[in-house]
């Protein structure tokens, strides 16, 4: 089932959806809406576990990540936790998770 919406949307946005094809529109605000709702969610269970939330703020982001080095005793335990708790192999899990950090620069 779907159903019909009329909406406003700011400048920079309308100008982005301009890029989009026009067959293609509900689709692409339709997957932007719900990676929202799982960010949501998973923002609700982060905050339910105990973590904070930081405003969006790259610059001190930076600064918050790099601040906050973990040793690797720390580091170990929380991936064999993870490991456990995904039922995957730790080594790969490891080996992952450092390629993903590579990736993002830290």
């Amino acid at each position: 089932m779907t159903t019909r919406q009329t909406i406003s949307f700011p400048d920079d946005v309308a100008t982005a959806l301009a890029d989009v094809p026009s067959g293609q529109v509900s689709a692409y605000v339709t997957e932007a809406v719900r990676r929202r709702i799982q960010s949501d969610a998973a923002r609700v269970a982060l905050r339910a576990a105990g973590h904070r939330e930081f405003p969006f703020d790259p610059v001190a982001s930076a600064g918050r990540l790099a601040d906050a080095a973990v040793s690797a005793d720390v580091h170990r335990a929380a991936v064999d936790r993870l490991a456990a708790a995904v039922g995957g192999d730790r080594e790969d899990l490891a080996a992952r998770l450092g390629r993903s950090a590579e990736a993002a620069g830290w």
